[in-house]
């Protein structure tokens, strides 16, 4: 944790691996063991931005399969801040990836034609 500049964890995990029972505790966990941007991942309801605020995706979806819906936040998140995207709207893009990737099935699905 020290030494990432962005830390993506997701909730249930943070529970499970050091009690941590909200986003606002999972970030200031990782916080305060050096990570400087943390966006905690929870699940259907969507991000804790590094601001505190809360960031629910755009609409509810019925998904087809989880796998691989937090790896494709991260890449969606990360492709985004990487180019300069401010957290809340690369958190939209890690958003709208794992939308798409949770209305396919498998945890690497093919790309649409």
């Amino acid at each position: 944790i020290a030494l990432a500049d962005i830390g993506l964890p997701t909730l249930d995990d943070e529970t499970a691996l050091s009690g941590q029972a909200s986003g606002d505790a999972a970030a200031a966990h990782w916080q305060a063991r050096g990570c400087r941007e943390v966006v905690v991942k929870l699940g259907a309801a969507g991000c804790r931005l590094p601001d505190g605020a809360v960031l629910a995706p755009e609409r509810a979806l019925v998904p087809v399969d989880t796998s691989g819906a937090g790896d494709a936040f991260n890449a969606g998140y990360l492709s985004a801040r990487l180019a300069g995207i401010d957290p809340r709207a690369a958190a939209l893009a890690g958003h709208a990836l794992a939308g798409w990737t949770i209305m396919r099935p498998g945890a690497i699905p093919p790309r649409d034609p």
